[in-house]
């Protein structure tokens, strides 16, 4: 019972390991992902400096950007009417600009679209606004090349960068902060966890149930009958002498 145990649990790691590997992505796009949680780093921008202008042949490259801030509170509508301010001088446009208030403080999320030559010294802007009001906790940076029609008149490229701000409650308890920050982690891996049981225990049971058909059905079947065929044959080369 113990062997067969075991070969039921090999074969369940088996095919769970061939689903996940069946299920991830094969084909690689060209893209660049850089993900930078310090804003100060020499890396982000000179890859920036060489990503936001650069231009080979039949591609151009544009950048999606995501910026994360917090503000302290009452900050939030001074910081979006410079980061307004910061989109007209640079030649850009915001299409959406969602906003929520929650328990006297105020979040939301500004979509800009750029010149992806204008980009650089944008989020230069962007972040030294959001740190006088508060400060940048999060910024990520995709890099894609993207095919040129060369038929057609070129276009200048636009870049997009998505802007979420949260307001914060001074004097709040780190200790509160720091278990708002953890618990979307518990829950994720909860869920994992649970997952995993919903598909492995089945998976187990019902890797066993072949296991003991094979094993106590098949196999015991398969050795009575060649048992049964071989004196058959002894006798007839007896007879055949």
């Amino acid at each position: 019972m113990k062997l067969e145990l075991v070969l039921a649990i090999l074969m369940t790691v088996t095919i769970a390991s061939l689903a996940i590997y069946g299920s991830l992505p094969k084909a690689q796009d060209s893209r660049t992902t850089l993900y930078v949680t310090d804003p100060k780093s020499a890396l982000y921008w000179s890859s920036i400096q060489s990503g936001s202008t650069q231009q080979t042949g039949s591609t151009q490259q544009i950048i999606t950007e995501n910026i994360q801030g917090e503000l302290r509170k009452g900050e939030f509508e001074t910081t979006v009417e410079g980061l307004k301010n910061l989109t007209l001088v640079y030649g850009g446009r915001i299409p959406s600009l969602h906003m929520a208030y929650d328990n006297e403080l105020w979040s939301g999320t500004l979509e800009c679209k750029l010149a992806t030559d204008n980009v650089t010294w944008f989020t230069f802007e962007v972040r030294r606004l959001i740190n006088d009001h508060g400060k940048v906790t999060h910024i990520l940076i995709n890099v894609n090349e993207v095919e040129v029609n060369q038929t057609q008149m070129p276009e200048v490229p636009l870049s997009d960068i998505s802007i979420y701000l949260q307001e914060y409650a001074e004097g709040a308890s780190p200790f509160m902060n720091q278990l708002g920050a953890v618990v979307p982690l518990l829950t994720t891996g909860l869920l994992w966890i649970a997952e995993g049981l919903i598909v492995a225990v089945p998976l187990c049971f019902a890797c066993l149930g072949v296991v003991l058909i094979v094993s106590r059905g098949i196999l015991p079947v398969w050795k009575r009958q060649f048992r049964n065929k071989t004196p058959a044959k002894e006798v007839t080369q007896s007879v055949s002498k």
